[in-house]
């Protein structure tokens, strides 16, 4: 456990100066185009609402990301944005099975605790109205998890796929920043490559607040 929070810390401290570096240059260049958030979301329940996704109900989960956009398209009727997440730390609670070394076998229901860090390097987000103070949004993005051990247990992979899709909504606040409320309907899978796929579907809500330059 200690050794996963220092992978994770530093982890979390390169990928940051590499984000600060590469904002510096890019907002000399061309002001108002780059923005830099901070996030954290809970799920307090998973779906299995689509089965040929989501296997795993009950579950419970956390995360907080940090985050690069970048504005290529802007005008009165929406701004278009590519966006990458640092997810430094997650954490995922669910049910599962444990056949206990007695005869006749018993089956005993257990909720392990996993917890993981990754990236999401593919996004793209659409706000509509951006030169008002609340600026509705539709998202989605795509990338992974790395668990601390195996999901959902040996049969499954620590290496996990997620994507998500979502919106909610930016509030301007003074001083160029603001304020995000949203949903993501976020999915992680290890896509078959384990013996056993959880496929968890999270109902994940998140508040961000961010930083841009114009």
């Amino acid at each position: 456990m200690t050794i996963l929070i220092m992978k994770i810390q530093f982890v979390s401290a390169v990928l940051v100066i590499i984000l600060t570096v590469m904002m510096v240059p890019a907002q000399t260049e061309e002001a108002g185009k780059n923005e830099l958030a901070v996030w954290g979301g809970y799920s307090p329940d998973s779906t299995i609402a689509i089965p040929a996704l989501g296997r795993t109900p009950d579950a419970r989960f956390g995360i907080l990301g940090l985050r690069y956009s970048r504005r290529f398209n802007n005008n009165n009727v929406f701004n278009l944005k590519y966006t990458a997440d640092i997810l430094p730390a997650a954490i995922l609670n669910y049910p599962d099975l444990e056949i206990l070394p007695t005869a006749p076998p018993n089956v005993l229901t257990v909720r392990p605790t996993r917890y993981a860090f990754g990236a999401a390097p593919l996004g793209l987000q659409i706000n509509l109205r951006p030169q008002k103070k609340l600026q509705p949004f539709v998202g989605a993005s795509g990338g992974f998890l790395y668990f601390s051990q195996r999901v959902p247990n040996i049969v499954g992979t620590r290496f996990n796929f997620t994507a998500d899709l979502g919106g909610g909504v930016d509030i301007r606040l003074k001083e160029n920043r603001a304020l995000t409320l949203g949903y993501k309907y976020y999915h992680i899978s290890n896509a078959g490559r384990g013996i056993q796929n959880a496929g968890i579907d999270n109902n994940l809500f998140y508040v961000g607040y961010t930083f841009f330059s114009n």
